[in-house]
């Protein structure tokens, strides 16, 4: 499997977190912004294209986004 350089940032990213990273967004008042979460797990979902739920998965939940490296990326 050939990806792209960011791809494999991502890849180096969440492996040096353990695999996972959460997101937890909010507005300018503190309140929790799903809004800005959907838009983020949209861009990110848009940049693993093809490779979203073979090199990580982006799910959304209110206003926290989790980005999961898979098993079988480990090694890209």
């Amino acid at each position: 499997m050939t990806v792209s350089p960011e791809l494999e940032a991502l890849v180096g990213y969440l492996n040096s977190c353990g695999g996972c990273d959460r997101f937890e967004l909010y507005d300018a008042s503190g309140e929790p912004d799903p809004v800005a979460a959907r838009a983020l797990a949209e861009t990110l979902r848009a940049k693993l294209g093809a490779n979203l739920d073979v090199i990580a998965s982006v799910n959304q939940s209110g206003n926290r986004v989790t980005v999961t490296i898979l098993a079988e990326a480990a090694a890209v």
